[in-house]
């Protein structure tokens, strides 16, 4: 036979050079070997991970954006249909029946040339006649006119328009249908005419007609000293100087008849800033949109939208791992470079990932916007504007792409380094490292000792969610870098006591990269997810800290209307004495050590605090107002003139014999301090009266050590039963009374966390739960477990059939025999075919022999270049020779080449 030129001269036609292909051949091959790998069903299922990630990241951004709102609808909330307001927190308030100012501004807003202004009423205080007693707001304005379209919608009846009418926004909590009568301060009837439902809050509010604030009573505010209500001027939006300075004159108009006002007071002196102030218009609210969760809290999406779709690239590499290197070790094999060889498994996963994080992103989109449909109904809201899509999915697909180009470049230079080291059997023989290998290891390790360290001393100063998030993060890494000592050390404890156990356990170790990648990134996972979870924990639990009842459970106080530090009036002493129903309990009073002028007092504090001190008149009344028995040393140190301090104090005193000082100041000026008083600290459950104290002691010691004290403080009432506490407090809203001067106990609201961050922990458990599951088919070619790196090192010849050499164990040191392109002998001259063709795996019928099975096709070309000195027999000949297949006897076919079992598995 004789040799053709593009043979002869070692040149084929595309290109390429036997033994060296040009880079663009590379790539062709490469893509062209993902292509063909891509096939893959094992590969296309573990990608689902991927999936999950990119949908979860997506529904996260639609679902976050849902929650805040655009600036148009921020203005739409505040303002209606108008284009600017002012007045409201000018310091202009007016008490009930004040109709003087109305009439005076309305007519100087007409004068300025705006005829079509509207004033809206807003009344924060407005009492309900019901136990517990609760305040809402009422909001007085032409409703008929509907002066806020997108905010409040008519559900039943109608809006109300005649003095004394009303409409109510939640009728599901002022259980008052339409046609009756609803009861407020005291003795105030108004007549619901309709029902309303609030888009932007849900919250009760009365909108009353126009009118009905002028018609109250102006004795109310003897009863309700803190009712009043302020206004807005609202106008399209044009001449907005002149009616400023319309509100302007009439707000120094109505300050000169209010001597004994502060804020009238400052408006005689500055009205115009005062007022000026106040102007806000509808292109200023438009500007200023409602800051996103996103951008608010970047550790409810940001990051995740980073980290998940990272671990989930990483789990799919992971998890396909050992496949990828079998898959490079058998290209390898059959003469294609090391790069070659291991771009094609990656590509093909990486193309994988992308088209799964696309049809991810697409639908988590759509799941998104079903959650911001069923968010905003269940929030009774308007869903926030979702633009800008293209910005998060094209940040996804680059992480995709960047964490499967890093993925890859591990997989080539993992084949390229270990393709010649054999790896040990067992576990805990010693291994061979490179100098860069034990150097990334000893860089390891240091950082892990450094993260740890930083872990131990930043958990003694946690005190806040965010630090506990940055905590969480310290963690994970911390664990993620002795990922593959935790795992080396499970192994060696992993008993052997049946096949099974030594199994695994060896299965294992012949695949450590594997599951240290899957153990990483479930750390990741789950450690975020807990992550989350804790926050939000630590979030309710902070909650429910600053969330405490008025009163301890059976208490009732009576204080004043200003503080719940004052002593109460005479009116509502009246009341509860008239009703009869505290007679008979026991009453204490409770005083603050404070004296002189309530805006510049007085006050004695601890030394080094600011807290204020209480005095009762025995240990007895100090149980009493804590709500507590005292042991016998806390009773000892009260009347040996000591001071007991509130457990959670900042500096509480600890030990037996702990003393302090009592500082007197006016302000920050220190008036003079007493001598070393014994002190301990004592248990009490939180409650508001109790706001802003730090401890208690007796009248006695404080005459003693002549500290200011209160003349008369405000009277505890302990031993109620909750029915009476409701009744007594019944009978001071219905002799019109504000019922802020009786407090009675009543369990706060559970915290509700962060929509956002509620979400975001969810969508990492719901991932983390998926990445376990997620899993890619099992191996249908295990590696041996026996003498893995004889495999490595050696490779199975690839040729045609033919009588088989007896196989011999190669020498320690010998190489594999490398692939050339000779002649082959029964083919004549040819150029190595690189189109790859996947056949069937042979398969024998019943009744036959092994040896009568076919080899390959005579006619069939080879899959990759015969080694060198490959004959017609199907002998290696050469210095070097290789393993035969396992299994064969000479004379005997060999099975179907790596390369075959290969495509076959993955076709």
């Amino acid at each position: 036979m004789t040799h053709d030129r593009a043979t002869h001269d070692g040149t084929s036609s595309d290109g390429t050079t036997h033994g060296r292909m040009t880079f663009t051949g590379q790539v062709r091959l490469a893509l062209r070997l993902a292509r063909r790998l891509a096939r893959s069903r094992p590969l296309a299922r573990s990608v689902a991970i991927v999936f999950v990630a990119a949908l979860l990241v997506m529904a996260m951004f639609v679902t976050l954006r849902t929650l805040s709102l655009s600036g148009e609808q921020v203005a739409d909330n505040e303002m209606g249909r108008f284009g600017a307001k002012v007045g409201y927190g000018s310091g202009v308030s007016l008490a009930p029946g004040d109709d003087t100012f109305l009439t005076d501004l309305g007519a100087r807003v007409r004068q300025a040339g705006v005829p079509d202004a509207e004033v809206v009423l807003s009344a924060t205080d407005v009492q309900l006649n019901i136990a517990p007693a609760r305040n809402v707001t009422a909001l007085e304005s032409d409703w008929t006119t509907r002066p806020y379209p997108e905010r409040y919608d008519l559900l039943s009846g109608r809006w109300p328009s005649r003095p004394g009418e009303v409409a109510i926004t939640e009728p599901d909590d002022v259980r008052t249908p339409v046609g009756r009568t609803l009861t407020v301060l005291g003795d105030v009837r108004l007549k619901v005419v309709g029902t309303v439902d609030d888009r932007a809050a849900d919250t009760t509010n009365l909108l009353l007609a126009p009118g009905t604030w002028a018609g109250l009573d102006p004795a109310l505010s003897a009863g309700f000293p803190v009712l009043t209500a302020q206004m807005d001027v609202m106008w399209p939006g044009q001449r907005q100087q002149a009616v400023v300075d319309a509100f302007t004159a009439a707000a120094r108009t109505w300050a000169q008849d209010k001597q004994d006002s502060a804020d009238a007071a400052a408006l005689r002196q500055e009205a115009q800033n005062a007022v000026a102030a106040t102007l806000v218009t509808r292109d200023q609210l438009i500007a200023r949109p409602q800051k996103t969760w996103i951008e608010r809290t970047p550790a409810g999406y940001t990051v995740p939208s980073l980290l998940v779709p990272t671990a989930a690239v990483a789990l799919v590499f992971g998890l396909n791992g050992r496949r990828f290197r079998r898959t490079a070790a058998s290209l390898t094999s059959v003469g294609f470079s090391r790069t070659t060889a291991a771009a094609g498994p990656a590509l093909a996963a990486l193309a994988w990932s992308l088209a799964a994080a696309a049809r991810g992103a697409v639908a988590g989109v759509a799941v998104g916007i079903v959650a911001r449909l069923l968010i905003s109904r269940l929030r009774d809201r308007p869903a926030g504007p979702v633009d800008d899509l293209a910005t998060p999915a094209l940040r996804l697909l680059a992480v995709v792409l960047v964490t499967g180009l890093v993925a890859a470049a591990v997989l080539a230079r993992t084949q390229r380094d270990g393709s010649t080291r054999p790896q040990p059997e067992d576990d805990s023989a010693p291994r061979t490292e490179r100098p860069s290998a034990r150097r990334a290891r000893d860089a390891r390790h240091l950082l892990a000792v450094a993260a740890w360290c930083v872990t131990a001393v930043y958990a003694t100063r946690l005190d806040s969610p965010p630090q506990a998030m940055v905590l969480t993060g310290i963690l994970i890494t911390a664990v993620l870098l002795i990922v593959p000592e935790v795992f080396s050390a499970v192994l060696r404890l992993l008993p052997e006591g049946g096949p099974r156990r030594r199994l695994v356990r060896r299965r294992l170790a012949a695949d450590r990269a594997r599951a240290c990648t899957a153990l990483a990134v479930l750390t990741v996972l789950f450690g975020a997810s807990l992550g989350y979870v804790t926050l939000l924990d630590t979030l309710i639990r902070t909650a429910e800290k600053q969330s405490y009842p008025a009163v301890l459970p059976g208490q009732v106080l009576l204080a004043g209307h200003q503080s719940d530090t004052f002593p109460p009036g005479e009116a509502p002493l009246r009341a509860v004495d008239s009703s009869g129903t505290l007679d008979g309990l026991p009453r204490t009073e409770a005083r603050y050590l404070r004296a002189g002028d309530s805006d510049n007092p007085r006050m004695a504090v601890r030394e080094g605090n600011d807290g204020s001190l209480l005095a009762a008149d025995s240990p007895r009344d100090v149980e009493r107002l804590i709500g507590r028995r005292l042991d016998p040393e806390q009773t000892s140190v009260l009347r040996e003139g000591g001071l007991l301090v509130w457990s959670h104090a900042h500096d509480a005193p600890t030990g037996k014999d702990a003393r302090l000082r009592l500082v007197v100041r006016e302000s920050d000026k220190p008036l003079g301090r007493t001598s070393q008083l014994p002190a301990t600290a004592v248990d009490v459950a939180p409650a508001q009266w109790r706001t802003g104290s730090d401890g208690i002691t007796l009248r006695a010691t404080a005459s003693a050590l002549d500290l200011p004290i209160q003349p008369h403080g405000p009277v505890m009432v302990t031993g109620v039963p909750d029915a009476k506490a409701r009744a007594v407090q019944q009978t001071v809203v219905d002799a019109g009374m504000d019922a802020g001067a009786l407090l009675i106990h009543v369990e706060p609201d559970d915290p509700v966390p962060p929509a956002a961050l509620l979400a975001t922990a969810a969508g990492l458990v719901f991932l983390a739960l998926a990445a376990v599951l997620a899993h890619p088919q099992p191996d249908p070619h295990p590696a041996p477990l026996s003498r893995p790196a004889d495999r490595r090192r050696h490779p199975p010849a690839v040729g045609p059939p033919g009588p088989a050499q007896p196989a011999r164990r190669p020498h320690r040191g010998e190489q594999p025999a490398r692939p050339d392109h000779r002649r082959h002998p029964q083919r004549g001259a040819r150029r190595p075919d690189l189109r790859f063709r996947p056949e069937r795996p042979v398969v024998a019928a019943r009744g036959t022999r092994r040896g009568d099975l076919p080899g390959r096709s005579p006619g069939r070309r080879p899959l990759g270049p015969p080694a060198p000195g490959h004959g017609g027999a199907g002998r290696v000949t050469g210095a070097h020779a290789v393993d035969e297949a396992p299994g064969t006897r000479a004379g005997e076919p060999e099975p179907p080449c790596a390369t075959t079992r290969l495509f076959a598995s993955h076709g």
